[in-house]
């Protein structure tokens, strides 16, 4: 039996149930403004932006970063800028400087919530700019620079991920926050290699010589850890090779074996007898305060007996290895090895020593001044 009145109150509510689900549907005035702020067409953005550049993702998908400000102001450089190569008349624009992101082939750009910290841009400008990737996984770097010193800029670097622009932080080798920017060299100061590796160069006042660090890029996390260091005489980039690190593990793995990392054939403990054919011909024959010593290019090869005492059954004390050319500072040594047994100034020879006990033997560190290179590494 039907019972109009029944019908007529399900029907009135079905009818509210259908109104409250378009309702849910359309997004109130509200939120319609503010995903209006968040969405800029591509043509309104090439109109108000100051900067622009074209960055992949490690998916090596195109994205165009535009950088405007609402706030912008425009002045007139009356002075010439010789940190910027800027030149009296060229323009400066000031205000709070905000980042959107434009997907390739996408009509709208997404405005970025990422702070820029940035707030003047003087163009013609070179200290903003991106570096591409290596590999297909890498993704490209947007950095924004400002001056650090006179030797080098401060980088602030971004990457791509997820459709959202990312800033990265630095990390040093034991995974500690150091700081979310890094110094870079003005011209060429920063390059990708393959296997995620970024290095930073700039020249360091205090040492004389180019510092070129490599950091390990984590896209997950979002950081840059520390992964090797190294200093170099030239402007121009070293090869991608490996720097102290590996070089620090090759000695500690040559003072555990006791051998000599130049020639592994020849080991502590062997007699004179037996490594006397496996060396070249000396430059130099010398004794020592304990000692004769064979002398080579790099290396000198010491014994338990003097040179007017040697004979078959003398045997190999120590191994000095030279190393100014390594430019190996005792910062990096610690680093790398972590701290020494024994870290002391030695009156005697007038200098400063790092000892580390390896295995069975001793892997020492020797330089003069506190903090310059290590000048000798030994193995005993």
């Amino acid at each position: 039996m039907n019972h109009p009145k029944g019908n007529k109150c399900l029907h009135g509510v079905f009818v509210l149930i259908a109104a409250c689900f378009i309702l849910w549907l359309v997004p109130t005035h509200s939120e319609a403004a503010a995903e209006g702020k968040n969405r800029i067409a591509a043509e309104e953005l090439k109109r108000i932006s100051r900067l622009s550049f074209t960055l992949r993702d490690a998916f090596q998908t195109p994205y165009t970063v535009y950088i405007f400000a609402s706030d912008e102001k425009m002045s007139t450089l009356e002075e010439q800028d010789y940190w910027t190569n800027n030149k009296v008349g060229d323009k400066s624009y000031t205000g709070t400087y905000r980042a959107a992101l434009l997907k390739n082939g996408e009509q709208y750009g997404i405005v970025q919530s990422v702070n820029l910290e940035l707030r003047e841009i003087t163009m013609p400008q070179t200290w903003h700019y991106t570096v591409k990737g290596s590999g297909a996984s890498m993704p490209d770097m947007l950095i924004l620079s400002e001056w650090g010193s006179s030797n080098f800029n401060l980088a602030h670097p971004f990457i791509i991920r997820s459709g959202v622009l990312q800033p990265l932080k630095f990390m040093n080798n034991n995974g500690k926050k150091m700081d979310d920017y890094y110094p870079a060299s003005r011209r060429d100061g920063i390059r990708i290699l393959s296997k995620s590796r970024v290095q930073f160069k700039a020249y360091d006042n205090s040492k004389t010589k180019y510092a070129v660090n490599t950091f390990k890029l984590n896209i997950s996390k979002l950081e840059l850890r520390l992964d090797d260091t190294r200093y170099v005489e030239q402007a121009a980039w070293p090869n991608s090779g490996s720097g102290d690190r590996d070089y620090l593990n090759s000695l500690k793995s040559a003072a555990f074996s006791g051998y000599l990392p130049a020639n592994p054939q020849i080991k502590l403990g062997m007699t004179f007898k037996s490594v006397k054919d496996k060396l070249n011909a000396a430059k130099l024959k010398e004794n020592g305060e304990w000692g004769a010593f064979y002398l080579f290019d790099h290396y000198a090869v010491g014994f338990n007996d003097y040179l007017h005492d040697l004979n078959a059954n003398s045997h190999v004390m120590i191994f000095n290895i030279f190393a100014d050319q390594r430019n190996l500072t005792p910062s990096n040594v610690k680093r790398w090895l972590g701290n020494p047994g024994e870290e002391y100034f030695n009156e005697e020879e007038g200098g400063y020593e790092l000892d580390y006990k390896v295995g069975n033997h001793s892997l020492g560190f020797h330089y003069e001044e506190e903090y310059g290179f290590i000048q000798l590494i030994t193995i005993y």
